[in-house]
């Protein structure tokens, strides 16, 4: 194995101790063996570092293992990009340290990217499971396994800012081109729909046909909070960044989506009575020709602030 194959896996975890063990396992249990791992936990208030610490102390001879246990969180992208700054690998992981890698995905995504090398990165299929433990692949697959729908990469750009349609877990970064597009924006509060858009824009990307993550969804997950009722920590950086698409659009099929995207974001906010948010985006949709019976019964609503959330809670 050449060094240029290395894969550096960043894991941060926060509140964890549920799942920490599991995740780190998964990255031992890899086929794929020229790794070295970052773990680092960010401010926990639970045993997670106790956990970490031990399934360090216990498996260091195994792999490259690096940890910073730090007493007091840091914002994501930040923490992120700080540990970014020390990787060696050609390729990077950005793993949650609730989540699970399975035993063939780094081998399989790696070659994959060796086909590819201008690609930004590679993406798969992911189990998803949730609070009740009911388990689906992210994409849509009929009995036999295989996909319902295609993988169209042709137009990517445009169906990642219209919808989440890339399961961020799954992704295999190439870390100098990550590097030379600034890494996760620091401003923000999460970095996936940004970092998304901003590579899709520049780069191909590649599908791998592959399950190759286990991703779990919970209460206490960053996406819980995307719609949090009066006060999303996320719905900021979803303005910002539909600012920045706003800035690298050129055709109008991409600000096509980008209407869609907002009418879905605008839904949200006024739902969730996230209605700061909701004005900003209704402004956005207005510098770029949003017309109709629903955009200007959204305008409305977020002009009037009618708070219907406590209904949001109940169906959602």
């Amino acid at each position: 194995m050449r060094t240029t194959d290395l894969v550096s896996i960043i894991c941060i975890s926060y509140n964890h101790e549920s799942w920490i063990e599991e995740t780190l396992e998964g990255i031992k249990e890899q086929d794929y063996s020229f790794l070295e791992l970052f773990v680092v936990d960010n401010g926990s208030q639970d045993e997670t570092p106790e956990k970490i610490q031990r399934w360090v102390d216990k498996n260091s001879h195994l792999l490259s293992v690096q940890v910073e246990l730090l007493k007091e969180s840091q914002p994501y992208c930040q923490l992120f990009n700080q540990i970014l700054a020390k990787a060696k690998g050609k390729y990077v992981i950005d793993l949650s340290g609730d989540d699970v890698i399975f035993p063939d995905h780094i081998s399989v995504s790696v070659n994959e990217l060796k086909k590819a090398p201008y690609a930004a990165f590679s993406f798969s299929d992911a189990y998803i499971i949730d609070s009740r433990n009911e388990v689906s692949t992210f994409y849509p697959r009929n009995t036999a396994g295989e996909l319902k729908d295609e993988i169209e990469l042709s137009n990517i750009y445009e169906v990642v800012i219209k919808r989440s349609f890339i399961c961020a877990a799954t992704i295999v970064f190439q870390t100098e081109i990550l590097r030379k597009e600034g890494a996760y924006d620091q401003s923000l509060y999460y970095e996936d729909f940004d970092i998304q858009v901003r590579l899709t824009r520049k780069y191909p990307v590649i599908f791998s046909d592959h399950i190759g993550v286990l991703k779990r969804k919970h209460e206490d997950s960053m996406s819980a909070a995307q719609y949090k009722r009066y006060n999303s920590p996320m719905l900021p950086s979803t303005v910002k960044v539909c600012r920045k698409i706003q800035a690298m659009n050129l055709y109008p099929e991409e600000n096509i989506a980008l209407r869609s995207r907002l009418r879905y974001e605008l839904k949200h906010a006024l739902w969730s009575a996230n209605f700061g948010p909701a004005r900003e985006l209704v402004e956005i949709g207005k510098s770029i020709g949003m017309r109709g019976l629903t955009f200007r019964f959204y305008t409305f609503w977020a002009k009037n602030s009618f708070d219907l959330s406590w209904l949001y809670e109940l169906l959602t």
